[in-house]
């Protein structure tokens, strides 16, 4: 008697870029209604990218869909690459009345809550995806540099004085003198997710203002061990966060209105991507934080549950 096995449709995706087998791999499953929590977590362990996204009916009246992300060894509260491709892929399946050109807008639940989703949709082309994010609210951080230069394998003096270091409820921030320094650094990897855990944050961003494309503002590398992601290609929930940064230590100077940048990460792993990070500086403070980026879809297939 032949078993009956359940098969799950589900999409390898590289978000932040236009070009196959760059930028950062995401899995996507776009119809992950009836899964258990257990099935996401196997499916991500299994598809063994720095996420898995599951995007679900949602449980809000509110919000359009649902979306929960998954590394290979935990559920994540936000992913901002893994976002870019989930609407990608469901853009490309003509989902959520996405089946002609035009601009589409979704309420999106999240663990970090109901996040706003815009996609251009213009014939062939790729989709123009904009995810908007929540405003972090960073303090300083007087770390031991001693202690990070051992972590991160480099000297002292690579760090960037001119500007804090600084933590939100996510991630911490270190500023790096120059590209050469960020490029030759060797992660000690037990001992990052030793910092993460002391500082309560789920990664270290490191970046510099020494960029590859003279239109780019910041060139980053980003680590979270301790959620099983030891160096991840392109991390868009970072780089928005780095926005509101840059401009509250200087290095962005506009006082008020849109303000509209580039971040590169990537390269050093030769998976290249680029976002765009926008937001607005007003009189009542920091407003409508974006990230924006298209996808390409690589792998488009089947898994098999019991």
């Amino acid at each position: 008697m032949e078993l009956s096995v359940k098969k799950i449709k589900i999409k390898q995706i590289d978000a932040f870029t236009s070009v196959p087998f760059s930028g950062n791999p995401a899995g996507v499953v776009t119809s992950a209604s009836g899964l258990t929590v257990k099935q996401m977590k196997l499916i991500a362990r299994e598809m063994n990218l720095s996420e898995t996204a599951f995007v679900l009916p949602p449980k809000t009246p509110t919000a359009d869909l649902e979306i929960r992300w998954f590394t290979p060894t935990s559920e994540v509260d936000l992913c901002g690459h893994a976002t870019i491709a989930s609407f990608h892929a469901l853009a490309e399946e003509n989902k959520y009345g996405m089946s002609r050109s035009g601009k589409f807008n979704f309420n999106v639940e999240t663990k970090s809550g109901i996040l706003p989703v815009q996609v251009t949709k213009n014939g062939d082309l790729q989709p123009l995806i904009s995810l908007g994010l929540p405003i972090p609210k960073f303090q300083t951080v007087r770390y031991k540099k001693n202690v990070l230069g051992t972590a991160f394998s480099m000297e002292t003096g690579g760090f960037e004085s001119k500007y804090s270091m600084a933590k939100d409820n996510l991630y911490f921030i270190i500023a790096i003198k120059n590209r050469d320094i960020l490029f030759k650094i060797i992660p000690d990897y037990p001992l990052i997710e030793d910092i993460c855990r002391e500082l309560k944050v789920s990664g270290i961003t490191l970046f510099t203002t020494d960029t590859i494309d003279s239109e780019s503002m910041v060139h980053t590398r980003f680590f979270a061990p301790l959620l099983g992601v030891n160096e991840d290609p392109v991390t868009g929930s970072s780089l928005g966060p780095l926005g509101i940064y840059l401009a509250e230590q200087g290095i962005i100077r506009q006082k008020n209105g849109t303000i509209s940048f580039v971040a590169e990460q990537g390269d050093v792993l030769d998976k290249p991507g680029r976002v765009t990070v926008e937001f607005q500086i007003t009189p009542k403070g920091y407003q409508s934080l974006k990230i924006i980026g298209n996808a390409v879809t690589v792998l488009n297939g089947e898994i098999y549950l019991e």
